[in-house]
C-alpha cells in the first residue's frame, strides 16, 4: 500500500511540473521561444547622478551575452536606476554603404593591365 501511494505522489508531482512548465511557456511571446539573435546588443542607459563606473560605459555597445550585470560591482549609488537599451545589432551604423560609395568613386583596377603579366 505504501509503495502504491508513493508512486502516485511521484506521478502527480511530474504531471504538476509538466503542467506548470507548459503554462509558463504559453505566457512567453513567440519571438522569445525562437532562437535568439546572436548579434543582439545592448547599451547601458543611466540617469543624472549615476556612479562613475557606469559613466565609463557610455555609448559602448555590448553583445547581450557579454554585457555586464547591473548594478555594476563598483556601483556607489544607493538605488541603481541603470537600464539596458536593446539593439538588433552591435554596429551603430551600416558601414557597408560607406565602403560601396568609396568603391564607386575609385578607379576600377580591373580595367588596368594585369601587373603579373609583364
Amino acid at each position: 500500500m505504501g509503495l502504491i501511494l508513493f508512486s502516485l505522489v511521484v506521478i502527480a508531482a511530474f504531471v504538476a511540473l509538466y503542467w506548470y512548465r507548459a503554462k509558463s511557456a504559453a505566457r512567453l511571446p513567440a519571438e522569445t521561444l525562437q532562437k535568439s539573435n546572436p548579434f543582439h546588443a545592448v547599451t547601458v542607459k543611466y540617469r543624472k547622478g549615476a556612479c562613475d563606473a557606469v559613466r565609463q560605459l557610455e555609448a559602448k555597445r555590448f553583445l547581450a551575452k557579454e554585457a555586464p550585470r547591473l548594478p555594476l560591482p563598483d556601483c556607489t549609488a544607493k538605488n541603481c536606476d541603470c537600464r539596458f537599451v536593446h539593439y538588433d545589432d552591435r554596429r551603430g551604423e551600416e558601414r557597408r554603404d560607406e565602403i560601396r560609395r568609396a568603391q564607386a568613386n575609385s578607379v576600377q583596377r580591373r580595367a588596368q593591365q594585369d601587373r603579373r603579366r609583364t
